[in-house]
């Protein structure tokens, strides 16, 4: 048994424990959640997509060292459910998560002085990098800490499932009706559910993925965008040949964050269900598909993806591409925003272009993407007042309002769909059709216990892939073997 079978084996005893161990987690907030009354004043599909005027935000919203007014935001629209107020009792604040720092956040922030301004509650959101997000949450829910109220996740399907699985977070079925759920793509409510079933977040913000590109370096290369990853395969060779022999080094076809295994499972999860496949198989585990494989290893070894990429986190690809040193990027829709800003990138102004992720040979379907969900998650170990406090706040962030907010003001993909079509942001947005067109294919998995482990697996074997050190085939067969002795 390798390394990691033992570390993941070992946690799931210990979750095994605590999920056994989860009816006496103190205080199920049932009696303050039942003031509340989520159909009153008017019915909750009505309350949460109730839509006021986009206004510009007064200075009384600055702040966590934000400074949003003079902006543009929708700050009206989202009516607060009969009886919050009982419920709630005497809470004037709650302690929460983010990820990353607030000035890079300005949807977060002004959302937050909404939801302060509608109830009163100040929301004291700690800054986190993002790879200490989980380790800590582990390390207040294994303490039954009530430190902190809500967690937030950063990969949702991944984490709502190992903390469901040990009864360290709250349901939110309570806000989760069947006509709520109408409201945002099916396939994506997949990644809030639990392992029971249950929902247990809000969506806050995807990850649209998005194929950005250099105009010029493409005509230079005589390549067009590619229309199928095999295609990218190729083009990108031939753009790294070009910028290499004209450019110099430092300079390549491609350039992608593969020293991080989130963004490894998003084009995992891309190469995957572009050929209608899901990473979970019909025996509900976790399996490498031989295609996607052989195709996010052959970007390495027959692409012109650079190798310095196994080193590059989320973040860093991004800014790689914005000093004009790739040709190709895979990422976020928020860099549309990002690299239309000459203070950003300051390498590519009038020379990039953004399209769908492509389609896989033999199959029809562009801009597939895993529904990357953000989300929060409820300590289950506070108090009944809090979890009621903390419901609310789950309960704005999926509105039209906050929705609205994030892809207009930030420019992070919206979950709820019906956004896409606000004039505001079909005048204002960039790139509406395209993000809307992403988002309303997003699918979700929801994945088990230890898929963090695998992602570390999978990010390990590519590496050995890249380096020369094993066959790609090799490699998944190796990698497949410490996958199956985990699961």
């Amino acid at each position: 048994m390798s390394k990691y079978s033992v570390v993941v084996v070992s946690l799931l005893l210990v979750i095994a424990g605590f999920a056994f161990a989860r009816g006496a987690a103190e205080g199920t907030g049932e009696e303050a959640l039942s003031k509340i009354q989520w159909e009153k004043p008017i019915p909750m599909v009505d309350r949460i997509t109730k839509q006021g005027p986009v206004e510009v935000i007064p200075a009384w919203y600055d702040d966590y060292g934000v400074k949003l007014s003079g902006r543009k935001g929708m700050l009206t629209g989202y009516i607060l459910p009969d009886g919050w107020k009982e419920a709630i009792g005497d809470v004037k604040e709650l302690v929460l998560t983010n990820s990353g720092g607030m000035k890079h956040d300005p949807a977060t922030a002004l959302n937050a002085k909404v939801f302060e301004k509608l109830t009163g509650i100040h929301l004291n959101l700690i800054e986190m990098k993002d790879p200490l997000l989980w380790p800590k949450s582990l390390a207040v829910v294994m303490a039954k800490s009530t430190d902190v109220d809500l967690f937030y996740a950063t990969r949702a399907m991944l984490e709502i499932p190992h903390m469901s699985a040990a009864g360290w977070i709250m349901d939110m079925d309570v806000i989760w009706t069947e006509p709520t759920k109408k409201l945002f793509p099916p396939k994506q409510l997949r990644a809030l559910k639990g392992v029971d079933g249950k929902m247990y977040g809000p969506p806050i913000v995807l990850w649209g993925q998005y194929l950005f590109y250099r105009k010029s370096w493409l005509e230079n290369a005589g390549v067009k965008v590619p229309d199928t990853w095999q295609e990218l395969v190729t083009a990108s060779k031939k753009v790294d040949d070009w910028a290499r022999a004209n450019l110099g080094p430092g300079n390549s076809g491609m350039v992608y964050p593969a020293g991080d295994p989130d963004p490894l499972h998003q084009i995992w999860a891309m190469t995957t269900y572009a050929q209608k496949k899901t990473i979970i198989n019909e025996q509900g585990k976790v399996a490498v598909d031989k295609a996607s494989w052989q195709l996010v290893t052959d970007l390495w070894t027959k692409g012109g993806m650079s190798k310095e990429s196994m080193e590059y986190l989320w973040s860093a690809a991004p800014e790689v591409f914005a000093k004009g040193k790739g040709g190709f990027i895979i990422t976020g829709g928020v860099y549309m925003n990002n690299f239309a800003d000459p203070e950003f990138g300051t390498g590519i102004q009038n020379d990039w272009g953004v399209a769908l992720v492509p389609k896989f040979e033999g199959f029809d379907a562009k801009g597939i993407n895993l529904a990357g969900n953000d989300s929060f998650m409820i300590n289950p170990y506070i108090s009944p007042e809090k979890k009621a406090a903390a419901i609310l706040w789950c309960d704005f962030l999926r509105s039209y309002q906050a929705q609205f907010n994030e892809l207009y003001v930030e420019g992070n993909e919206s979950s709820m769909i019906s956004v896409y079509d606000h004039p505001a942001i079909k005048s204002q947005v960039s790139y509406p059709e395209l993000r809307k067109a992403t988002v309303a294919q997003q699918a979700g998995e929801a994945f088990p216990p230890g898929m963090m482990d695998v992602m570390q697996l999978y990010k390990e074997y590519l590496h050995r892939v890249i380096l020369g050190q094993l066959g790609a085939e090799e490699a998944r067969q190796k990698l497949q073997g410490e996958i199956d002795s985990i699961q």
